[in-house]
């Protein structure tokens, strides 16, 4: 009976004081798994953006839970040539800044297709590598907030493709048959003239409309991974809930 008591005031403990409750994927916008390169035709899914010459390409994600979540990393996919990458972004409404200095990059990445060697095909047909960036970072989200971020780096020019960053992968939610979290079709753009955030610069912009080269829109392919903090009242809850078991094992005793 003692020993039962001291767990259930150790466990009531733990969760007053704000232990976090695991939650490794917070949202899920990975790759698409379907309907890949120009084989798929007018039903293709995946696609990849950079712009020329200092603007950069974002997109955002939203807490949609009722807790607050602890952020640690958020990964992200390119294509073609990438040397460096950093991670620009902050709470929609606040200012943008360097989120994290350095993507660790892992390069080759494959589609999960079923066939396991598909990379990303070009407009030429000539197929490019693609690298997973997962960028540690330490951000706080609170329920219902929306968090803007924009890849930039060093890569793409290297091998002759017009701009100065990486290519992020992006896919059409409606044709990649995988979770497309937060997907609404819509993504950012930020310019960063000499390495410098101009915050007036912020706009959005659908790659289905008029002017952007592609017939369907897309969202920036991206995971967050973190923890789920339960919010006061939850915690209060929870409490109760323990106390009133540690009474009713007291009873049975």
């Amino acid at each position: 009976m003692l020993r039962s008591s001291c767990i259930t005031v150790a466990l009531l403990t733990a969760a007053l004081s704000g232990t976090v409750i695991a939650a490794p994927m917070l949202v899920d916008r990975g790759l698409p798994t379907a309907n890949l390169n120009n084989a798929a035709g007018s039903n293709r899914s995946n696609v990849a953006w950079a712009f020329a010459p200092t603007y950069v390409v974002g997109d955002t994600f939203t807490n949609t839970s009722s807790q607050t979540w602890s952020i640690s990393s958020i990964r992200l996919w390119t294509v073609g040539q990438t040397d460096s990458t950093v991670l620009l972004g902050g709470v929609n409404g606040s200012t943008i800044g360097v989120a994290a200095g350095a993507g660790v990059i892992s390069t080759p990445v494959f589609y999960a297709d079923g066939v396991g060697t598909t990379t990303y095909q070009g407009y030429s047909g000539a197929f490019r590598n693609m690298s997973q960036v997962d960028f540690a970072v330490n951000i706080t989200l609170l329920a219902g907030q929306t968090y803007d971020f924009f890849l930039d780096g060093i890569g793409a020019a290297a091998a002759g493709q017009g701009t100065t960053v990486p290519f992020v992968h992006a896919s059409n939610a409606a044709l990649s048959s995988s979770p497309q979290d937060g997907a609404d079709g819509s993504m950012l753009y930020l310019d960063v003239p000499g390495g410098v955030v101009d915050p007036l610069s912020i706009g959005t912009w659908d790659s289905a409309a008029p002017g952007w080269g592609w017939d369907k829109s897309s969202d920036v392919n991206v995971q967050v991974f973190g923890n789920a903090i339960p919010e006061p009242a939850s915690l209060a809850l929870f409490g109760l809930a323990l106390a009133g078991l540690a009474v009713s094992r007291h009873r049975k005793v």
